[in-house]
C-alpha cells in the first residue's frame, strides 16, 4: 500500500516523516485501539454533531463528496485528554508498556527524532499504528492535556471552507483586544490590567463577554457565526480591526459593516433545503389544485 507521507511532523527519519495522514474512516477504530492500550475513554461522550467530543479540530470530521484523500483525512489525531482523569505520566507509562510488548527496546521509545513517544509540555505525541496495525502505516497522535476539557474543546475547533480555526482565534483575539481584554487559547478571556486574571473560561460566558449579552456558545463556533452577531453592533469595525489586518496578510477579507453577511457552508445548505422544501410545497399545491379543478 502506498503511504502518503504527510501529517504530523514530530517523528522523522533520514528519509522523511515517519507518520502519514489518516483517513476519516480509520479514525474511530484507531482511537479504539488507543483506548484499549491506555484504558482511557475518548469516544463515549458525544457532541451535538454525534461525534466524540474529545476529537479536537478536524480530527475524524473531514468528509467531502469529492472523494479526495486530502479532504477526507486528518493530518494527525488531536485528542482532548482530561488531567482530572489521567496524568501525562500514566499515559506515557501505558504507551511504553505496549511498545515493549511489541519488541521495542526502551532506549528507542523516546529517542529523537525517530522514536515512538515525545513528551512536549502540555502534549504527548505518539507514533500510532493506524487501526492498531503497523502494516497500515503510522499517524501522529497528539494527546492534548488540560484540566478544563470543555474549554479546550471549544478552543480547538476546526474551521470552515472560508475561514480556518486559526482565523477564528484571530477574530476572537481582535474582539477581546478592542474590549481591553485578551483571548488566550489556553485559559480563555483574561484581563491584562489585572495580571491576566481569567474573566471567562466557559464558552457561554465568553460569548457574553466578547460578543453580546444574548450570545451563546454556538455563536462562537465559526468566524461566520461570530460575525453574524457582532455585525449588528455599532463598534463592529473596531472589534474586527486587528483581525482584518492579520487576515489580509493571508489574502482573506472580513466583510465591512455595510456589506452582506458572509454565509457558512451550513448556512448555504440550510438555504438550499428551505428552497427545495418550498419548491416541493408549491408543486404539491399546484398538483392539488389541478386535481380539484
Amino acid at each position: 500500500m502506498a503511504i502518503l507521507k504527510e501529517g504530523g511532523n514530530v517523528f522523522k527519519s533520514a528519509d522523511g516523516p515517519l507518520t502519514t495522514r489518516i483517513a476519516t474512516g480509520d479514525v474511530d477504530s484507531t482511537v479504539a485501539f488507543l483506548e484499549k492500550i491506555t484504558g482511557y475513554d475518548w469516544q463515549s461522550e458525544k457532541d451535538d454533531d454525534a461525534r466524540p467530543a474529545a476529537y479536537l479540530g478536524t480530527t475524524g470530521r473531514k468528509s467531502n463528496p469529492d472523494g479526495t484523500f486530502e479532504k477526507n483525512s486528518s493530518g494527525d489525531l488531536d485528542l482532548n485528554t482530561d488531567l482530572n482523569k489521567v496524568s501525562k505520566q500514566d499515559i506515557i507509562a501505558k504507551l511504553s508498556a505496549w511498545l515493549k510488548s511489541q519488541g521495542i527496546v526502551e532506549a528507542d521509545i523516546m529517542k529523537k527524532p525517530d522514536g515512538w513517544i515525545r513528551d512536549a509540555g502540555d502534549q504527548v505525541h505518539f507514533r500510532t499504528p493506524i487501526n492498531g496495525n503497523a502494516k497500515n502505516g503510522y499517524v501522529q497522535t497528539d494527546f492534548m492535556f488540560t484540566d478544563n476539557p470543555k474549554f479546550q474543546q471549544g478552543s480547538k475547533r476546526g474551521g470552515t471552507e472560508q475561514y480556518s480555526g486559526k482565523d477564528r482565534m484571530l477574530v476572537l483575539a481582535s474582539i477581546a483586544r478592542a474590549r481591553n481584554l485578551k483571548f488566550s487559547p489556553k485559559f480563555g478571556v483574561v484581563d491584562p490590567a489585572n495580571g491576566d486574571t481569567v474573566v471567562a473560561d466557559d464558552w457561554n460566558e465568553i460569548a457574553n463577554v466578547l460578543l453580546s449579552s444574548n450570545a451563546t456558545e454556538r455563536d462562537t463556533r465559526t468566524v461566520e457565526s461570530i460575525l453574524a452577531v457582532i455585525k449588528k453592533l455599532p463598534e463592529y469595525e473596531k472589534l474586527i480591526s486587528a483581525a482584518r489586518d492579520s487576515l489580509a496578510k493571508d489574502g482573506k477579507e472580513l466583510p465591512k459593516a455595510n456589506e452582506a453577511q458572509v454565509e457558512s457552508l451550513e448556512d448555504k445548505q440550510l438555504a438550499r433545503i428551505k428552497a427545495l422544501t418550498g419548491s416541493l410545497l408549491n408543486s404539491s399545491v399546484m398538483i392539488s389544485g389541478a386535481f380539484n379543478r
